[in-house]
């Protein structure tokens, strides 16, 4: 018997941009079998492409472990930005 995982949530592109492949597999198991609370889960995808977004490049599945445990031991763990910088999709504009 297959069992049938149901997805809530699709990363967005910016995400995927800045997500590496097995931090979004990562992402997609957490999402599926709860073993991380949705709310640290969607939290630490925020301060992963935060970083990503910040070196300018894909934030891996070690780093996203490490945020996870960061966000499990302290809620409230968070890498410090503003909050127009956390806008999904990224509208801001530079001016």
């Amino acid at each position: 018997m297959t069992e049938s995982l149901e997805f809530k949530r699709v990363l967005h592109d910016l995400e995927r941009r800045y997500l590496s492949p097995d931090a979004q597999a990562k992402i997609y198991r957490y999402l599926a079998t709860e073993e991380v609370p949705l709310e640290v889960t969607e939290r630490a995808i925020l301060e992963a492409v935060a970083l990503g977004r910040l070196k300018n490049a894909a934030a891996d599945a070690s780093l996203f472990d490490f945020l996870v445990d960061a966000l499990l031991d302290d809620c409230s763990f968070e890498i410090p930005e503003t909050a127009s910088e956390r806008l999904y999709p990224s509208s801001c504009t530079l001016c």
